[in-house]
Formats: C-alpha cells, structure tokens, sequence
C-alpha cells in the first residue's frame, strides 16, 4: 500500500471516486471501490476488494473485511435506479467477509446498522432493515427486507429471518431456524419455525442482568406463555410487573403486525388419542 501523508492511506490500485469523502484517518486497501457520494468517518480500515457504493454514510472505527458490499440497490423489483436511498453504519462495526448490505427502497429510505455489531461472513442484509446495536449475526444468515434487529440479539448460523419480521432486544435465535413471526425480548429460540424455550439466561447474565431482573423475566414468560391465560390478560399482568424489562416486552408484542412465535411445549405436544378426543 502506498503511504499517503495528506490525506487517507488508500492503496494504488483502489477507486476512489473525487466526491466521496474519506477522513485522514482512513486506510482503503487494494482494490477496494468507493463510489461518488459516500462518507466515510475516522479510524476506518477497508481490507482489499471491499466495495462502498453510493449515498452510504460510515461512522468512526469500523472493520470491513475483503469482498464485504455495502450500500448496494435492493433485490427488489420495485426499485428504480434513480431512487436516492441510503445506508447508514455506525461506529465500530466489525463486517466479515463478503457480506453485502443493501441501501433502502423507496426514495429517501434508509438501511441502518447501529454500533458495534459483529456481522460473520456472507450474511445478506436486506433493504430497509433496522438494525441496533450490540448485535451478533452468525454466518449466512440471511434478513429480508424492513427487518428489524433490536440490541444485543444474537443471530446464529444460517438464520432466515423474514421480511417485516422482529428479533426482540437480547433475544438468541438457534442456527438454521427461521423467523417468520416475531421474536420477543430476551428469549431464547429455536426449530425450524422459531419456537421459544425459555429465557436467554446466559445473555442475560452476560449482560450483567442481576437475579432479581431475571426472576421477573421468568415470571413474565410463564404469564406468556405457560398460564394459560388469554394474551390481552398475560399482558397485563406482565405490565403489571413494571420493570423496564417487562414494560419493553409488552410494548415489542402490543406493537407486533406478525404476531410472536409460540413456546416449543406447543409444536411438540403428542397428537390426542380417540379416548381423549
């Protein structure tokens, strides 16, 4: 790489549009392609073969590794070239190889990836997701279109999450499942239709959650999903609980357009015999 003393440390043979602006601190490896209208903040290392396309905005002291993509046009026939949509990334991200992550749809829309998020190889993030902070994204795990991805979630390999679906903040989703209904705070799921199994107890604990916060947690969850209760009334009675934790969780299902997924008891039950019929 040849060493540049007035501006970024970019490689001779990466592109470079003149209207994309790159802080000094910057270093661009060999053939990366940076477009016209892109911003890239301080502290940032392109590895070689990363690709920054137009209208995307990167933050301060991110990782893009080789062959990463971001700020590509969406895989969505409604979109047209002319369409001024974005990308925005954070601060200290760290993007694996060969991922790509699209700008939005429509005119104006933005893709948004929040703060230090590890993002593992060829994971698709699709136009229009909603992505916070704290995340963890398993290899080939894919996300569709106006996903959201609340903060510290952890998405395991080979994830399908569907379009407009949520993964609720703290939440673990077992490689190779996929989400087609929403995912509530704080839960640990798997199966091939994501089906909860209780708490995420060791991200909780990692999280510094003290004993006290998850014991209402646990609470909650059997109101959910073990009372039997009708969800309107298990709701209430979580709200009830008051605590920031359990607040949340009430407010992420009220607001959900896909519904949440089911507790695992429900999908495994034996069939009924004809003497219990």
């Amino acid at each position: 790489m040849e060493p540049n003393t007035s501006g970024p440390n970019i490689a001779i043979t990466a592109s470079v549009h003149p209207g994309a602006r790159v802080h000094s601190t910057t270093v661009i490896g060999a053939y990366c392609i940076v477009e016209d209208e892109v911003e890239i903040g301080p502290h940032n290392r392109l590895d070689p073969f990363a690709i920054v396309k137009r209208y995307t905005t990167i933050g301060e002291g991110n990782h893009i590794y080789s062959g990463a993509q971001l700020g590509t046009d969406p895989m969505d026939k409604k979109f047209r070239e002319e369409n001024a949509t974005y990308l925005r990334v954070g601060n200290r991200n760290v993007l694996r190889e060969y991922i790509n992550v699209s700008r939005g749809t429509k005119p104006g829309a933005v893709t948004v990836l929040g703060d230090d998020n590890y993002v593992m190889s060829s994971v698709h993030i699709a136009h229009d997701c909603q992505l916070g902070s704290n995340i963890t994204i398993g290899p080939s795990t894919s996300l569709g279109g106006y996903a959201e991805i609340e903060d510290n979630a952890f998405l395991s390999a080979g994830v399908g999450v569907h379009q407009f679906s949520k993964v609720g903040r703290l939440s673990m989703v077992a490689a190779n499942s996929r989400v087609a209904q929403d995912v509530p705070p704080f839960l640990l799921v798997s199966h091939f239709d994501v089906a909860a199994h209780g708490l995420n107890l060791v991200g909780l604990r990692r999280a510094g959650f003290s004993r006290e916060a998850v014991a209402v947690l646990k609470q909650a969850y059997r109101l959910l999903y073990r009372s039997g209760l009708q969800r309107k009334e298990a709701l209430e009675r979580i709200e009830a609980l008051a605590t920031p934790e359990a607040l949340h969780m009430v407010e992420f299902i009220r607001s959900s357009k896909r519904g949440i997924c089911g507790d695992f008891r429900s999908m495994t039950a034996a069939p009924a015999t004809p003497a219990e019929e």
